[in-house]
This record gives structure tokens, sequence and C-alpha cells, in this order.
């Protein structure tokens, strides 16, 4: 044993303790490290994805990869919302959500919730993820575990849709056995009522059969009459007692008796009916009529088990019917001998009776009439009102106008009356009147004419005593602005040397300077106003005067436009902003009456004005002639409202007007196709509604060496 020197600093086996000491630590340090390896492989063999979060995943196992189909590095220094997409299933933002969730987990609260992937692979999964605080050398950290559930939510999908499917069957199932049950329910019930109503109609049949009117026989299959009623008992004139028991043929005799011609013998055989008209004299000697009817009472099986025979009294109703056929000739022969065409309509207007001369008026024979559902297809559903005939009864003098089968138009009269008749209710009569009305039509129109050929007349006298009194003073005018346009331009010499000399000035209100530039427009102005002044003074003039009649004058088209235009020059400019006016050339003259063509002209040109209704729409003129026709034409065409279809065909009948509202008289149009037809020419009218009219003149152009008309 070595002996210790007492003068060492420190003990002589220091070195050994170190090296103990060292392997102490050495040991420590294996026995950790085999610690953390057990930990690493519990770990990594965890069958749940591991992430350790602080701020952004530092750590995972191998579950995590895998299960995001990745490596270790690909995962480490990311946050888990990279792993996911942008919005979670149900809308919130992926980052703020897993932020949320994170922050909430750190202060000490267990976070467990689903939630979206993607793999590295790009396909969506479901996962369940849980976030506990862990403490690391005083650090805290988020332990988050995690685990596929994708094909779980898919199993439990399918689950659930399975147990949907099974509610759904037992629901329908219950539902079928419900609507059996109800079905069984209404059955039993409709059984019940039919019995009640099998009882209620034996009880209605027996009451029938004894209060009947037509005498009832039941016989059995041997033609023994087992029951009867009291209608047979008076019909053959004898008491139930003498009938019961006894065979048909012996109550009421028939050549048939036994013989196979039997009508009974017919529907034993086969037949389910049949009947016949048999007439017989009663015990009282009356001679009667009957309609026999039979019908067979058959079991189950079709066998024969009895026959019904039925007996209709017609003597009374063949001596109506005699009188009726006696009647109906009078009333026929009558209905023949008169003008008037008759029906006999129900309530609602069927028309159940027409009298044979129809024809003449409504153009239709009686079984052609037979056609119409009701009187008013016939002549219209404004003829009469229903409830004024309830009311009054009759309805009288009541006018309607019809067009016949050959198209051509008949105005009617007509009276309406109530009738207590059994196949009808109303009695009509129509009378055409047509030729009536044409004739008080014809002398309407001559009469106004005589009054508008009256006011023409006035209108002449008037225009030529006003042109007079405006021709004196616009002579005045036109005699006098030379002279003060004269003195202007002396005067003008001093008042540009006082202006040289003094600077501008006040001439009037206005400045010199101004004044002797516009002076002398002022006075071209006034005189140019005031020979348009002259020029409509004349064409009034002209258009007022008695024209001649004779229509020999040769007439320019564009002249007739120029003078038209001028005369309705300021009507044009307030009907509209968009006049366009086209003068045609080369258009060869005719022969007319100028004044006569002036009118058609205005007439028309006043149309279309009445048609505008804003002034953004045109109004368009033109003139020109047609080689291939040798026509000479004028066109006037607007923007205007339109003329209806059902108006367009009469706007040249006299007197028919869709203005007269405000004045129109429906002869300006009347009168112009007229004057057309004189000259040889024709007026044509298109229009639609909503879009405008076209109005086109046309006349035969002159060819040199026509001779004089």
């Amino acid at each position: 044993m070595d002996t210790p020197h007492f003068g060492d600093s420190k003990p002589a086996a220091q070195p050994e303790d170190t090296a103990r000491l060292l392997a102490e630590k050495d040991r420590t340090i294996a026995r950790l490290q085999k610690k953390l390896e057990k930990y690493e492989a519990i770990f990594q063999g965890l069958s749940d994805g591991v992430l350790l979060i602080d701020k952004k995943l530092s750590e995972c196992n191998r579950e995590a990869c895998q299960i995001w189909r990745c490596e270790k590095e690909d995962i480490i220094g990311f946050f888990p919302s990279d792993f996911a997409p942008l919005f979670q299933p149900d809308g919130e933002n992926s980052y703020e959500m897993a932020q949320k969730k994170v922050s909430e987990a750190l202060r000490g609260n267990i976070q467990k919730f689903e939630w979206k992937d993607i793999r590295r692979d790009g396909m969506m999964i479901d996962t369940q993820v849980v976030l506990n605080r862990i403490e690391v050398d005083g650090k805290g950290y988020v332990l988050a575990t995690f685990k596929d559930i994708t094909d779980l939510k898919v199993k439990e999908n399918e689950k659930q849709a399975l147990l949907h499917m099974m509610e759904k069957i037992i629901e329908d199932r219950t539902r079928a056995l419900q609507e059996y049950n109800e079905s069984l329910n209404e059955e039993i019930a409709r059984r019940k009522r039919t019995e009640r109503h099998l009882e209620h109609a034996y009880m209605e049949l027996e009451h029938i059969f004894d209060t009947s009117g037509d005498g009832i026989l039941v016989l059995d299959s041997d033609r023994n009459i087992v029951r009867t009623n009291l209608a047979f008992a008076q019909l053959v004139e004898k008491s139930a007692d003498d009938i019961l028991g006894k065979k048909c043929f012996d109550i009421f005799p028939c050549r048939h008796k036994c013989t196979d011609h039997c009508i009974i013998q017919e529907i034993v055989v086969g037949s389910s009916k049949t009947d016949f008209e048999k007439e017989f004299v009663s015990v009282s000697g009356e001679r009667k009529s009957c309609l026999v009817k039979a019908a067979a009472l058959r079991g189950e099986k079709g066998e024969v088990l009895g026959i019904v025979k039925n007996y209709k009294d017609l003597t009374s109703y063949k001596r109506w019917v005699d009188m009726l056929q006696e009647s109906e000739e009078f009333h026929r022969i009558t209905l023949e001998s008169i003008w008037d065409a008759i029906f006999l309509t129900t309530d609602e207007g069927r028309i159940v009776f027409v009298s044979c001369n129809v024809d003449s008026i409504f153009g239709y024979d009686a079984d052609e009439i037979a056609a119409f559902e009701s009187i008013f297809d016939l002549v219209g559903s404004r003829f009469y009102s229903p409830h004024d005939l309830q009311t009054a009864q009759e309805l009288n003098n009541l006018e309607v106008e019809i067009t016949d089968k050959h198209g051509r138009k008949r105005v009617l009269i007509a009276n309406v009356k109530r009738a207590a008749l059994r196949s009808g209710t109303t009695l009509i009569a129509f009378r055409d009147i047509t030729e009536r009305k044409d004739a008080e039509k014809r002398a309407k129109v001559e009469y106004e004419q005589l009054v508008q050929a009256g006011k023409m007349v006035s209108l002449g006298i008037l225009v030529s005593g006003v042109a007079h009194e405006i021709n004196n003073p616009n002579n005045s005018i036109i005699l006098n602005v030379p002279l003060l346009s004269r003195m202007w331009y002396d005067a003008r010499v001093i008042l540009d040397q006082y202006m040289e000399d003094n600077g501008d000035f006040l001439l009037g209100n206005l400045r010199y300077s101004f004044a002797r530039e516009r002076v002398p427009h002022l006075f071209s102005g006034v005189m140019s106003s005031s020979k348009r002044i002259k020029h409509i003074v004349q064409d009034l003039k002209n258009y007022a005067r008695q024209g001649s009649t004779v229509l020999n004058e040769v007439i320019d088209i564009n002249g007739v436009l120029k003078a038209a235009a001028l005369l309705l020059d300021n009507q044009l400019q307030k009907a509209t902003d968009r006049l366009e006016i086209g003068y045609g050339f080369g258009i060869p003259h005719f022969r007319g009456n100028f004044q006569k063509i002036e009118q058609v002209v205005i007439n028309v040109l006043q149309n279309a004005c009445e048609a505008l209704d804003e002034r953004s729409k045109a109004i368009r003129i033109r003139t020109g002639f047609d080689t291939r026709l040798e026509q000479v034409w004028l066109e006037v065409a607007d923007e205007g409202q339109g003329i209806q279809p059902d108006d367009l065909p009469h706007v040249t009948d006299p007197f028919y007007t869709t203005k007269r509202a405000c004045g129109g008289t429906g002869l300006g149009l009347s009168i112009s196709s007229r004057i057309m037809q004189e000259h040889g020419g024709e007026l044509t009218i298109q229009s639609r509604r909503g879009e405008g009219t076209t109005v086109t003149l046309t006349f035969p152009a002159r060819h040199e060496g026509d001779a004089a008309l």
C-alpha cells in the first residue's frame, strides 16, 4: 500500500474519483439514452399521428408522415393549416381556425375537433384532432394527436343512408297500411250506404209501381199474372182481383195467344226486351190505343223467371198529336207567308226553331242555321241583354248589323219577346231594313254635302273679304319698306362719321356698331314676311274660289304640293320637327282641276299632322313618276298612331271618322276619294297600328298631243 505524501495539495486518489464520476455519468447517460430510445420507439410506434407545435411544427412521428403521405422534412417548419384546404366545411378560414385552436390549447383548454386535411397526393381526408398543452424545461408546447377517420366517415355516411332508407321503407309500408285500412273502412261504409240505398230504392220502386200512370203487369214464366197496379186495372176497366191469376191474353186480348209469334215467347227464346203498339176496344166499348213494352226477368244463370209488361195509354196523346199536326201546318203556312225571319231560342240563346224563309235575310237555310251554337253567334254578342229582356219581358226595334252568308252587309230590326214554350223561352223576329237604311244614309250624305257646299261658299266670301283687308296694310308695308331701307343707308354715312369722331353710341337701345350690321337684315326680313303674307292670301283666295268643274287644266304635281305646303306651313311646323319634302325631277304633267287636287293634298297633309302625338315623329312627302305604269304619284307618310285594321276599309266611307270627338266629320277622305276617281286616279292607304300611315295619290300622266277634256 502506498504511503500518501503529506505535502500534496490534493488527495492522491482524485483521478480515481474523477474516473468514477465520469463512469457514473456515462451510466446515467446510457440509461437516459435507453429511456430516450424507448420513448422514441413508443413515439414512432403510435397508431395516431403526433405533432409538436411551437408556433410551427417542430416534431412529428412516422404515422403523421404516413397520414399526410410526405417526409418529415416536408412537415417540420410548417403550420397545420398548410396541410388543409383554404376553408373548412363550416366555411371558416383554416389558418384562422388553427390559430384559435392552438391558442386555446396553450391556455390549458384541451381541444377536440374534426378537421379537413389535404394529403401531399392531393386527396382530401377527414381527421380527428386532440390538442394538449405540455411543458418542456418550463416552456409550453402544444402536443397534437390526430388520426385518419375518412373511412369511418364514409362508413358512417353509408350507415346513415342505410338507416334513412330503412326508415323510408318503414314509413312507406306504414303509410300503405294506413291507406289500406282507410280504403277498407271506406269500402265497409260504401257497402252500408249501398244497402241503405237499395232498401230506399226498393221502397221507391214499390211506390212507383203502385202510383205509376202506366199500366204494369208482372207475369211468371207460364204467362200467369202475379202482380198488377191500379193504372192497368183502370186501362182494362177491371178490378185487380179479376186480373190476378189470369193469363195476360185473357185480360188483354192478343191474336197471337199461344203461337210462336207471341211477344212473351220471343222474350223467353232470347230477346231481352221488345215493344209494340196495339189498339183494343175496352169493356165500355171505347176504342183505345196503347204502347206495350215487355222485358224479361232473368236469374243469375240467364234463365227467364218472369216477364214485366208496361202498357202506356196513347189514346189522348194521339188525339193531341192530330191536333198539333193540324196546328203546325197552319203555322207553317203562316210563317211562309210573312217577310220576317222567326227564331225560337232558349234562355242561353241556343236556337231550337227557325222559320223556313230565313235564307232570304241571312243567306243560310234552316239546316245551316243549326250549325250556329246560339243566336249570338249568328248576329253578334251585343244583340241584346238577357238581363234587360228578363226585366222588360219584351224588347222592340233593336237595330243590328250583320254579314250574311255571301258577305253582304245587312241592317236588321228585331223584336225579342219572352215565350212560355216547352222547347224555347225566347221568340225573335228579324226584318231586313237594309234598303231603307241605305236610302236614309244617301239622303244624309246628300244633305251633309249641301251643308258643306254652303260652308265652302261662305268660306270663299269670308276669305275674299279678309284677303282684301289684309292686302291693304300689307301693300303699305311692301311700298314703304324699300323707302325706309334707302333712308337708313343714307343716314348711315352720317352715323358712321359720328361714331368715328365720338366713339360707339346707343341707337334705339342698341349699340350702333351692332345696329349698323343688323338693321339691313331687319328690313330684308320684314320685306320677305310681307311678300309671304301676300302669297298666302293669294293661295287662300285661289283655294276658296269657286273652281271650274272642267278637268282640262295642265297640272304640275310639284306645283300643287308647294301651294298646299305653303297654306299649311304653320300647321306642319307645329306638328313635327322632322318634315321632309322631296320633289321629283322630270315628272310629266297631267290634266285635271288644280283646285280640287290641291284640296285632296291639303286633306291628306292635315290628317298626317293630326296623326302625330309628338313633334319628334316625322312626316315625309315625296313626288315621282312610275314609268312602267305611266303614273304620276304623290306619297305622304307619317309616323303617327296608325289606323285600326277594322277601321281601315271604311276610312273613305262618307261620315266615317275616328276623330268625331275632336270635330271630325268623316267627309275629308270621302270627298278626296271621289275627286281622285273623277281624275281617273286612285287614293290608296296603307297603315299599321302604332307604326304610321302612308297615303299615295296616283294620276295618269298627260302625253303630248292629248286632247283637252
